[in-house]
């Protein structure tokens, strides 16, 4: 019986993970990013196109050890719903943006997204899961910095 919760439990952390990811890796074949961000003019301190997947990749796998973990602690619907919202809103941003060159709207966007991930952040640490908010934190630190790229690509093009 142990032993199917264990498997049961890595299963799904397998899940969580791999599912966050895949979501991230379908939207970023969406539209052509890679050639799209060359051709944008962006502000100063935007980084190589390069880095960009090599973040998501680490802010996707953080994502889903923080779904899990508050998963583990017992259902919370509201977690989860704003988790599927934020993860909709992220998967359309790349699309908005480099797929249909809609900059502003991609800028509501990440705007909302936002929000979504600072109370998500709020409401782990409220239910006592520390560690779930802190695993989101880089994300909240990653989508304030893509906010300003967002509005100084708006800007400068």
């Amino acid at each position: 019986m142990m032993n199917n919760i264990m498997l049961k439990d890595v299963l799904l952390l397998v899940v969580a993970i791999g599912g966050c990811i895949l979501i991230g890796a379908i939207s970023g074949m969406t539209a052509n990013s890679t050639e799209g961000y060359s051709n944008i003019e962006m502000p100063v301190g935007s980084p190589p196109g390069w880095v960009f997947p090599i973040v998501w990749f680490i802010l996707y796998a953080l994502m889903g050890l923080s779904l899990w973990m508050v998963y583990r602690a017992g259902n919370d619907y509201i977690f989860y719903i704003l988790f599927a919202a934020q993860l909709i809103l992220n998967f359309l941003w790349t699309p908005l943006f480099f797929g249909h060159g809609h900059m502003e709207l991609a800028m509501v966007d990440l705007v909302a997204m936002w929000v979504i991930v600072l109370v998500m952040i709020y409401l782990t640490w409220s239910k006592g899961l520390e560690v779930a908010a802190y695993l989101l934190i880089p994300y909240i630190v990653w989508l304030t910095f893509a906010g300003y790229l967002n509005a100084g690509a708006i800007y400068l093009n």
